[in-house]
């Protein structure tokens, strides 16, 4: 096993709800975990994913994601940086500027402060061979990973759970979707 968090800080409160951002906390006693495991793949049988996830919990205690975004920092790199280092952005939607994947390039989408740096990085992963990246994470290997999430969030709207892990200044919040496959990853300044 290859678990990177040093303690691993206490779990949730039980059943504490964030009406405003419409999530909800999930304790370890929740039957989160164990059906979420049921099935998954682990990071023996799929070692591509593991190591995407690896490169972006370790580029997450710097504030970046890595590959195509390893150069932009939250709270640093600015709008006009991100516009220059991926073009502008396809669309914008809910605050982000989203930009899809190419190629096998992940898919961004960057949310900006008042001062027009990056507040939020948030990486979709690739369309194409998916189960080579964030296809391929599900809870059973960010469990192995990294050990258990500091919490785990639940975001009735859509059905998909949020397990966040801190990174220091930062926390990585990996939203599994229904297909108990990791959806997306964000990338926000720890609370």
């Amino acid at each position: 096993m290859n678990v990177k968090k040093g303690l691993l800080v206490g779990a949730t409160a039980v059943g504490l709800t964030l009406s405003g951002a419409g999530v909800t906390t999930v304790s370890a006693a929740d039957d989160v975990q164990g059906t979420s495991v049921s099935g998954v793949h682990s990071s023996i049988t799929n070692q591509e994913a593991a190591e995407y996830v690896n490169a972006i919990y370790d580029s997450a205690y710097s504030g970046k994601m890595p590959r195509e975004a390893h150069d932009l920092k939250m709270n640093k790199s600015s709008k006009k940086a991100v516009h220059e280092r991926l073009g502008e952005p396809q669309e914008t939607e809910g605050g982000f500027d989203l930009y899809g994947w190419e190629m096998g390039n992940a898919g961004y989408g960057f949310a900006y402060n008042k001062d027009n740096t990056i507040s939020e990085i948030r990486n979709f992963g690739t369309g194409v061979e998916r189960q080579k990246n964030l296809g391929g994470i599900t809870p059973a290997v960010l469990n192995e990973q990294f050990g258990s999430a500091d919490k785990i969030l639940a975001v009735p709207q859509t059905n998909e759970m949020d397990y966040v892990y801190n990174t220091g200044k930062y926390e990585l919040h990996f939203v599994v979707g229904g297909d108990n496959t990791a959806d997306h990853v964000n990338l926000k300044e720890a609370k």
